[in-house]
C-alpha cells in the first residue's frame, strides 16, 4: 500500500515513480484539476531530499482539495469510489513521508535552516492556481492550534435554540479546502476532554476523510474549575479521570488545557479556586503526561500569577512548555512568557487594536502560532487588523438564514485561519509563505515532536 511504502522513508526517486502513476490515473479520468502541481513535483522531487519534503506537503494539500471536489463531482464516473480511495491513500502516505523525512533530517542535522525549502516550495507553487477565496495564497499547510469544534454553534444551536442543521462536517471540509491540514480541538472540562477525543477518532474514520487531521487537548478551563469541587468522587478522582482521558488517547491528545487563569470572569469561578486547580493540573496532568500546556490568560494581574506558578513548576514541564493562547496582552508580558519558553498564540482577538498589532509586529517570528478559537474571535470589520484581510467567503447574515456551502456571520470557522495569517503577515510586512513556513516549524516543535 502507498501509505505503508511511505512510512519506510522513500527515496525521492521512488516517490517520483508513485507520483507518476497517480497522475496517470487522474489524467485518464480527466477530472484532476491540478496536473501541473504533480508535473512540477516530478521535475523537482529528484533534485534534493530537502525539496522532496516540500513537494510532498504541497501535493498532499492539493490532494485534500481534489478529494473534496471528487465527492461533489456531478458527472457519474464508474471509478469514482476507487479514485477517492486512491486520493485518501496518497494523502496519508505523503503525510507519513513528510513526517519520516523530517525525523530523519532532524536526526542527521542535514536539513538547512530555511534557505533550500522555501525555494523548493516556490518552484512548485509558482505553477499553482490562485485560491478562489483570496489572492497571494500560501500553500504551506496551516495548523489551527485552538478551535472549539464541540461548540453547539456547529450543531446549529445558538443560545440553546436550534437555528439550522448541524454542519460540522462541512465546516471541517471548508478548512481543508484552504489548506488547514490539522486542527487542535480544545477542551475545557472532563466531558469535553472525552468528547474531543471521540471527535478526533471519528475524524480518523472514512467519514472524516475530507477533514483536516484532528487532535485535542485534555484539561479544565479556569472558569470551570468549580467542577473539581463539584465532582461526586472528589477532586483527586476527577483529576485521575482527566489523566485517564489523556492516556486513553495516544497520538490524539497533544496538550494539557485549556487551563490557566481568568480574572476577567471571576463570577464563574473564584480566584482562589482557579489558582488551586491550575496548579493541580500542572503537577497532576502536565508533569506526568509530559505534554505541553495550552494556556488561557485574561488580565495582566492573571498573567503575573500565571508566570509565578509556571516559574515555580518550570522544571517539571517539557521543553518547549506550550503556548499562551489567544494572547492580547502587553509586549512585556509576552516577553516574560517567551523567556520561560512559551509560544504566543494569535487569533482575531489578538488583532483588534493598533496596540495589539504593534505587539504582534515585535514578536519573534519563531514564537508565533496561529489559531482561530472558533467559533469565537473572528476578525471583524471594526478591528484594526481587518484592513489586511484578503480571503472572503460567501456568508449568511443570520443563523436562521443558513445555506449549505456558506459561512455564518460572526461564527468564526477554522478556514478563517487563512485571514489570521494574512493580517499578521500584512501588519509585519512579510510574505505570507515565509511566515507560514516559520509558523509550521514552530507548531511542529510545540505539539508534534518537531
Amino acid at each position: 500500500m502507498f501509505a505503508q511504502s511511505c512510512s519506510h522513508f522513500w527515496s525521492p526517486e521512488a516517490m517520483s515513480s508513485h507520483l507518476g502513476g497517480f497522475m496517470g490515473t487522474y489524467r485518464q479520468m480527466s477530472i484532476f484539476r491540478y496536473p501541473h502541481v504533480l508535473k512540477s513535483a516530478l521535475q523537482t522531487v529528484t533534485l534534493r531530499n530537502e525539496k522532496s519534503i516540500i513537494v510532498a506537503e504541497v501535493v498532499s494539500v492539493h490532494l485534500g482539495f481534489e478529494r473534496h471536489a471528487l465527492t461533489r463531482h456531478e458527472t457519474r464516473q464508474p471509478n469514482m469510489s476507487a479514485s477517492c480511495a486512491l486520493a485518501d491513500e496518497m494523502a496519508r502516505g505523503l503525510q507519513r513521508y513528510v513526517g519520516g523525512r523530517r525525523a530523519s533530517a532532524a536526526a542527521s542535522g542535514a536539513r538547512s535552516s530555511g534557505q533550500v525549502c522555501p525555494k523548493a516550495a516556490s518552484e512548485v507553487l509558482a505553477m499553482s492556481s490562485q485560491s478562489s477565496v483570496g489572492g497571494k495564497k500560501s500553500f504551506t499547510p496551516l495548523v489551527d492550534i485552538g478551535a472549539n469544534m464541540l461548540d453547539p454553534m456547529f450543531q446549529g444551536e445558538y443560545r440553546e435554540k436550534s437555528r439550522h442543521p448541524a454542519d460540522l462536517p462541512a465546516v471541517l471540509s471548508r478548512a481543508l479546502e484552504v489548506g488547514v491540514s490539522k486542527i487542535m480541538v480544545t477542551a475545557g472540562s472532563l466531558k469535553e476532554s472525552l468528547d474531543a477525543s471521540a471527535l478526533c477518532r471519528r475524524g480518523r474514520d472514512a467519514e472524516g476523510s475530507t477533514w483536516p487531521r484532528l487532535f485535542c487537548t485534555v484539561g479544565v478551563h479556569p472558569t470551570r474549575c468549580n467542577e473539581f469541587d463539584e465532582a461526586a468522587a472528589g477532586p483527586e478522582t476527577h483529576l485521575n479521570d482527566l489523566l485517564a482521558a489523556a492516556k486513553g488517547a495516544p497520538g490524539v491528545c497533544v496538550a494539557v488545557g485549556e487551563c490557566g487563569l481568568d480574572y476577567d470572569r471571576l463570577e464563574f469561578c473564584p480566584r482562589d479556586v482557579q489558582l488551586k486547580y491550575f496548579e493541580l493540573q500542572l503537577t497532576g496532568l502536565a508533569a506526568p503526561l509530559g505534554l505541553p500546556l495550552f494556556l488561557h490568560c485574561r488580565t495582566s494581574e492573571a498573567a503575573t500569577d500565571l508566570l509565578s506558578l509556571l516559574s515555580k513548576h518550570r522544571a517539571s514541564l517539557p521543553t518547549p512548555p506550550g503556548v499562551v493562547h489567544s494572547f492580547d496582552g502587553s509586549l512585556e508580558d509576552a516577553n516574560k512568557f517567551m523567556a520561560l519558553g512559551f509560544f504566543i498564540g494569535l487569533n482575531g482577538c489578538s488583532l483588534k487594536t493598533e496596540d495589539n498589532l504593534e505587539v504582534v509586529r515585535q514578536l519573534p517570528e519563531d514564537r508565533i502560532l496561529l489559531e482561530t478559537d472558533a467559533p469565537w474571535c473572528g476578525i471583524k470589520a471594526s478591528h484594526a487588523g481587518h484592513k489586511f484581510v484578503e480571503s472572503k467567503w460567501d456568508e449568511v447574515k443570520k443563523p436562521e438564514k443558513w445555506e449549505a456551502g456558506k459561512t455564518v456571520k460572526d461564527r468564526c470557522e477554522p478556514c478563517q485561519l487563512r485571514q489570521v495569517l494574512e493580517v499578521i503577515s500584512g501588519c509585519r510586512g512579510v510574505d505570507q509563505e515565509t511566515l507560514a513556513r516559520a509558523v509550521q516549524r514552530s507548531t511542529d516543535l510545540a505539539f508534534f515532536g518537531g
